[in-house]
């Protein structure tokens, strides 16, 4: 089965918080009409498996990211790590994420700073 959110995840309280004030910034959004899927699924013989991806369809997969270390700040921003200079390669990220908004499987703009319990990677272009 797809790996639940480990217990420790759970009980960070940064992000629950952050999540429950903010609720329009973590949708669930999937072109994929789980309960037929499950349907599909019935007889599957692997009902773990199966019952794990509808939930995480329904509710969300966990990026597995360990937030429990003492060294991790609560908050942390890596968008900056790798400066896109391409002129060229600035404007596909801003088309692909415009896309994306469009499509509703990224969040509007909420301000130039993450919220408490939010971490980003760097973004490039392969």
């Amino acid at each position: 089965p797809v790996p639940d959110v480990p217990l420790q995840e759970r009980s960070n309280l940064t992000a629950l918080r952050t999540i429950a004030k903010h609720p329009e910034l973590f949708k669930i959004v999937t072109p994929i009409n789980v309960d037929r899927f499950e349907e599909l699924l019935q007889t599957h013989p692997n009902r773990p498996l199966v019952n794990s991806v509808c939930k995480g369809l329904r509710e969300g997969f966990w990026p597995y990211a360990d937030t429990s270390e003492d060294t991790r700040p609560e908050t942390w921003d890596g968008s900056s790590e790798r400066e896109l200079k391409d002129p060229a390669h600035m404007a596909f990220v801003k088309e692909q994420r415009n896309q994306e908004v469009k499509l509703g499987r990224f969040s509007e703009a909420f301000g130039p700073d993450l919220l408490p319990g939010m971490s980003s990677t760097p973004i490039w272009v392969v």
